[in-house]
């Protein structure tokens, strides 16, 4: 108790040190717990599974692209003949999944849900924990459903909803019976709100689980060297573990309903929460040893009275130790109230109890004891044998300002890449919305049969409405039918995706599509009997370098009879999905005016209107088709939802560059506070030999300007690498500008001034007679 007495006093006279080394602490501290429960969440990824290292997802190369990519694609009836083969496989698991779903349950709509179509094996794939009923009824039999608990409270309010109906749009609008109410464990890679039979699909994802004991190394070695039946006729097949899938955000997963993760957003996040602990570590360390130079008399003096050297040590451990227990246990009050926006910033589903569970809690422990139990245990040996004239010499001395100034510069360092980092990510980012601009204000949605509903009736109706700017009719929007065509002089199988867009002219100008020509084109298009318009994609990839395809027939290039049409025009390509991928190769046919088959309706508004827009066409729609669900799509919404992973890099830089420069600009305030203390005399006598303020402000202020000129040099090179190697992976991305480096160069240095400023100015304003009496 006594010792505790004497540490708590040495905190209360030095309350500047002690605040600043604590918040450093409880704030790295913090940050790299999180994202150390984080990374340990994602990579235990169906942890919960006793057979997850038994599990196989099947993959095969899709050729319908421009370059070769691996799909989880493999058609219905082909699964029996494929596990057929292999004795070791015990059971085989088919899924089909929707997202966006929507239901209706007693007149009220329910949307963005999770469907699961699924054998009856699901079950010894993924643990499923029946809360209600028998799952593996509403996977063996027809019109029958199970659904998750959250839905089972937001529709019902309860899960005692055994027995009731609710209908699927999607369905015929045909009524499901639910004969279960389920809930996922958590870490499952598995999404899913309700789970129903598989049906006869033409296409679905398959996954296969190995007997016990089989070799699974042997196994993938034999199975992806055999001959299966896949989408191109006699091939290979590729398998993943569930590990591997989860991690491979270039797989085209026709399971929307599995969750991917980019393992780049898990390093970066990482290294980013360990370089704010070592800049929290650093002023905690510092600032500590500054105040401990008050306690070397102190201690001197105990020892007089009679105080050994192992209570001086002793004192000197606790006073180490109860400080990082102390920020320890405030960073747990700190963690509870981070967690939800910590979650959201990274799209993450940590709890609580997961912090505190056996996956996470010992790590944690463990890097909270040798964080204060080895300074504690150097500071506590080391201090007490110097005297306080060796210690004011070491700490005053070349060889501690090098030390301070290699950690400040790394300081700098860290902080200047995680911003610069971050400006990249953001010029990324800003490319990927100046394309999403044009989608702004648009949806699009299926009127059905034009028969029953005339097309010309929807566009009259909708034009009215408040808001409404211009309603285009088309034969599919923005999302057509493709059609896989021969790559000119390419090898056999080497196939391209050809769009095939059927619209008026009109729909060029509602998306702000821009023609390379549009003059000649909308010159020609009248006197064309069948007039198309190609991207800049297809003359890349089907029209041979130096032709000018205008004029030309279109099935000179894509050679099915069924695409015809004569070359009037050249649109700029346009992007709708992820710009990792290479864009599509489109066919437009145009027409003057709305054909018979145009049975989608793209409606541009003024977004103030939005909900007003969507509320009086989804009564429309029910007027019209009663008990059907009015479903739509938003390109934006889908542009930004592709390119998500961008998005969740930009938030998680900006918010650990910007913690990083805090806590930098923390510690300065310290250092500078402690060097201008122990500079008093020395500032009292430069104004008696007439230096001026201003010399004064720039002999504190120099050091620091040479810290971040250095580490600037040092940064520079290492973040352009970096984030060059993180560019590539984009088929379209912005490029590396010197803005990216001077504006976080120019950031950190008016912070940095202003914070040296606040310390130095009383210092170099002070009566110099006052400051050469200071000890």
């Amino acid at each position: 108790m006594h010792t505790l007495k004497i540490v708590l006093r040495s905190w209360w006279r030095n309350k500047l040190f002690v605040t600043i080394s604590l918040v450093s602490l409880v704030i790295g501290i913090t940050c790299t717990n999180l994202l150390t429960a984080f990374v340990l969440y994602e990579y235990n990824i169906e942890y919960n599974n006793p057979n997850r290292d038994r599990i196989l997802r099947l993959t095969q190369t899709l050729p319908f692209a421009q370059e070769e990519m691996q799909g989880t694609f493999v058609y219905h009836e082909s699964v029996p003949e494929i596990i057929s083969q292999f004795p070791e496989i015990e059971a085989a698991l088919r899924t089909l999944s929707i997202t966006h779903t929507k239901i209706r349950v007693d007149n009220e709509d329910f949307s963005e849900l999770n469907l699961i179509s699924a054998d009856s094996t699901l079950e010894k794939f993924f643990p499923i924990e029946p809360l209600a009923g028998i799952v593996k009824e509403a996977l063996t039999h027809p019109r029958t459903i199970a659904i998750s608990q959250e839905v089972a409270k937001r529709c019902f309010g309860t899960i005692d909803c055994i027995g009731k109906l609710l209908e699927m749009p999607q369905s015929e609008k045909k009524a499901y019976r639910i004969v279960a109410v389920f809930s996922l464990p958590p870490q499952s890679m598995l999404k899913a709100d309700m789970l129903t039979s598989l049906k006869a699909q033409e296409g679905v994802t398959c996954s296969i689980l190995l007997k016990p004991g089989t070799d699974i190394n042997a196994f993938r070695q034999r199975f992806e060297t055999t001959e299966l039946p896949t989408l191109l006729g006699k091939g290979y097949y590729r398998t993943l573990t569930l590990q591997e899938s989860y991690f491979n955000t270039t797989l085209q997963d026709s399971d929307h309903c599995i969750e991917h993760r980019q393992s780049a957003l898990l390093s970066v996040g990482l290294l980013s929460a360990l370089l704010i602990l070592f800049i929290g570590c650093f002023n905690y360390i510092n600032l500590s040893f500054s105040r401990l130079l008050k306690q070397i008399r102190t201690l001197h003096i105990e020892c007089l009275l009679g105080a050994t050297h192992r209570h001086i040590r002793w004192q000197l451990f606790v006073d180490t130790f109860l400080m990082v227990v102390t920020a320890f246990l405030l960073s747990v009050l700190l963690m509870s109230d981070l967690l939800t926006s910590f979650n959201t910033i990274v799209t993450a589903n940590l709890s609580l109890p997961y912090l505190f569970s056996g996956q996470v809690l010992p790590i944690i422990l463990l890097f909270v004891i040798i964080l204060s139990v080895v300074p504690a245990q150097y500071m506590s040996r080391k201090i007490h044998t110097l005297s306080e004239s060796s210690y004011r010499s070491f700490f005053t001395g070349r060889k501690k300002r090098r030390i301070v100034a290699a950690l400040v510069t790394l300081q700098f360092i860290i902080s200047i890449g995680l911003l610069s980092a971050f400006m990249v990510i953001r010029s990324q980012m800003d490319l990927i919305e100046q394309e999403g601009s044009r989608y702004k204000g648009i949806i699009e949605f299926g009127i059905g049969d034009s028969a029953h509903s005339p097309l010309q009736t929807w566009i009259e109706e909708i034009k009215p409405i408040a808001g409404v700017k211009s309603v285009i009719p088309s034969q599919s929007g923005l999302y057509p039918m493709s059609v896989a065509i021969p790559r000119q002089e390419g090898k056999e199988n080497d196939l391209l995706m050809l769009e095939l867009y059927e619209n008026c002219p009109d729909f060029l100008s509602i998306y702000d599509f821009e023609l390379l020509d549009a003059k000649q084109t909308f010159n020609l298009l009248p006197r064309t009997p069948i007039p198309v318009v190609v991207n800049e994609a297809f003359i890349r990839y089907l029209v041979p370098a130096g032709e000018d395809p205008m004029g030309q027939s279109i099935s000179k290039y894509a050679s099915d009879e069924s695409i015809n049409g004569t070359i009037i025009g050249i649109v700029k390509d346009f992007k709708k999905y992820s710009l990792t991928n290479n864009i599509f190769p489109l066919r437009m046919l145009l027409h003057e005016t709305p054909q018979q088959n145009y049975t989608t309706l793209t409606i541009k508004f003024d977004e103030k209107y939005r909900a007003e827009v969507i509320n009086h066409i989804r009564e429309l729609w029910e007027k019209k088709y009663p008990g059907t669900s009015f479903n739509y799509e938003d390109p934006h919404q889908i542009l930004m939802s592709n390119n998500q992973e961008v998005t969740d890099f930009s938030r998680i830089l900006l918010m650990y560059a910007s913690i990083s420069l805090f806590l930098t600009l923390f510690g300065l305030f310290g250092i500078t506070h402690y060097a201008i203390r122990q500079r008093t005399r020395e500032i009292g006598i430069r104004k008696i030999h007439g230096a001026s303020f201003r010399q004064i402000l720039w002999l504190v202020n120099r050091p620091f300007l040479c810290y971040i000129g250095i580490a600037f040099v040092l940064a520079v090179p290492v973040i352009c690498y970096s984030m060059n190697y993180w560019l590539q992976q984009f088929a379209y991305h912005a490029h590396l500008e010197i803005i990216h480096f001077l504006l976080p160069l120019l950031f950190t240095i008016c912070i940095t001034l202003l914070t040296v400023y606040l310390n130095s100015y009383r210092a170099a304003r002070n009566n110099p007679v006052e400051s050469i009496k200071c000890e």
